[in-house]
């Protein structure tokens, strides 16, 4: 036991991840940070306002997508399990998503002429986002299996969790205001495409950093056969932990991202002031990059769990405020509220996971790193999904309006601002419930799953503790047979 918790709190040589590989952890996190926060904030009105596709539409391409994702993720991650090239397991879909995702993303950003018919519209912008979905899982999940197989330090693992999602959220604020900035509030097609050649070069940029800089560890045990692809799967969702942390990285990120998709159509019915997005983006976001390294040392002197606990509870309160606001001043206090916990959603599970892996080596005998970050990094792309898909069809629902400043066609020359538009009044209370009560519902859930979490300090440090007495007894019997 003596043994364990010191591996636990203090990572010896062969564990200690050196400020290098943390770093280029952290840059591989940015690849799915810029993705995950510019078209959070700006895809969905992107579609709506700027390719003016009707929202069923949007939200059947959403729900294509996600069920798409819960495909390719699962099999890419157990299809980098068997990769065996001079690269590794993991490099090689660095070195090819990179570029994949590049044009993928270019792709999606681009639109198309208003007169094209709707059902074009979205046979193009779902094969576009499809592709952008596989180029992501391409790295994100690499970059997920890393971890584990870098080291097996409680602590260390901690520390990799937050500069990659230190390393996520700080590309994500940069190309996200990067984005406001060149888009602003008229929504020009052709700022849409300069911003997405931007984030593109940088997407490929990183992704082959990645590759260069960063150096695999062969698996620590022999290679026992796969025994395919749904009982890989069915054996993951036997583990009691790796179900709670899926639950949590679903709920969480998708409370998340409703805020996130909605909050631009809030502040401009709702607030009746567009541009104070530019303003409560750079905030939310700042505030959640400072305090990431708080979080980390919170995790440290208590646990993972006690993080997401008082995370979770701020979060929600916070979220819920959203539905009562209707001036600029509120709603800019709400997001610095906001932005204190913002990070605990992605850090807290992505911490986790790790610590998962050796729960299931512990059960199946075998290091399954990829399927499970596939199967993860599944239920972060269902809960975008979900969010999407939900604010889509309510919007429908409630009766959405397609905007005349950017989707009548009679009204060209005209500058956008000079046409006042309006929505239903139901729209706005959809708006508002998909920006407070529902995302706060759903981070209370989350919150729940991160109780239940069965991985404290003290277990992790016991499992270590029992895997090393079992190896050091197979080092000790292949001696005397020898």
């Amino acid at each position: 036991m003596a043994a364990g918790k010191a591996e636990a709190s203090g990572p010896g040589a062969e564990d200690a991840l050196s400020l290098r590989s943390k770093l280029l952890l952290g840059l591989g996190q940015g690849v799915e940070g810029i993705w995950i926060t510019v078209g959070g904030f700006y895809l969905n009105k992107f579609f709506l306002e700027t390719c003016c596709i009707e929202p069923a539409l949007v939200a059947i391409i959403q729900l294509c997508v996600g069920l798409f994702d819960a495909f390719n993720d699962t099999l890419i991650g157990a299809l980098s399990d068997k990769t065996h090239t001079r690269f590794g397991r993991r490099r090689p879909w660095l070195l090819f998503g990179g570029p994949f995702l590049a044009v993928a993303y270019v792709c999606v950003w681009n639109r198309l002429p208003l007169d094209t018919p709707q059902e074009m519209k979205m046979l193009y912008y779902l094969a576009s986002y499809m592709a952008v979905s596989l180029g992501l899982t391409s790295i994100a999940v690499q970059i997920g299996a890393l971890v584990p197989e870098l080291t097996s330090d409680y602590h260390e693992r901690t520390i990799a969790a937050g500069f990659r999602v230190v390393g996520g959220n700080a590309c994500g604020v940069v190309f996200a205001v990067l984005h406001t900035g060149l888009v602003g509030t008229a929504s020009r097609p052709e700022d849409f495409l300069v911003s997405a050649v931007i984030c593109a070069s940088c997407i490929w940029i990183f992704s082959w950093t990645v590759f260069c800089g960063i150096q695999e560890r062969p698996p620590k045990q022999e290679t026992i056969p796969s025994t395919g692809l749904l009982n890989e799967i069915s054996l993951a969702l036997r583990n009691k932990a790796f179900c709670y942390v899926c639950l949590m990285y679903v709920a969480g990120p998708t409370a998340v991202t409703l805020m996130q998709s909605n909050i631009a159509l809030f502040c401009k019915y709702i607030l009746k002031d567009e541009s104070i997005l530019i303003m409560i983006l750079p905030i939310v976001q700042g505030i959640g990059l400072l305090m990431i390294p708080v979080w980390v040392l919170i995790g440290h002197k208590t646990s993972k769990r006690h993080v997401y606990m008082i995370g979770g509870c701020i979060l929600a309160l916070a979220m819920a405020f959203l539905n009562f606001i209707a001036d600029t001043t509120a709603a800019v206090v709400a997001a610095g509220i906001i932005g204190v916990a913002l990070a605990v959603p992605y850090l807290v599970p992505v911490s986790m996971l790790p610590d998962v892996v050796e729960a299931d080596e512990e059960m199946t005998g075998r290091r399954r790193e990829g399927i499970l970050a596939g199967l993860f990094t599944t239920s972060l792309k269902l809960s975008a999904t979900a969010a999407n898909v939900v604010t889509n069809f309510t919007l429908e629902q409630a009766g959405y309006v397609a905007p005349s400043s950017t989707c009548d066609g009679s009204l060209t020359g005209i500058a956008p601002l000079a046409v006042t538009d309006t929505q239903p009044e139901a729209v706005m209370q959809a708006m508002r419930w998909l920006v407070g009560p529902v995302p706060a519902a759903l981070v209370v859930l989350a919150t729940f799953a991160a109780w239940r979490f069965p991985i404290t300090p003290e277990v992790h440090a016991r499992r270590l503790a029992a895997k090393g007495d079992k190896i050091g007894a197979r080092q000790e019997a292949d001696v005397q047979e020898a």
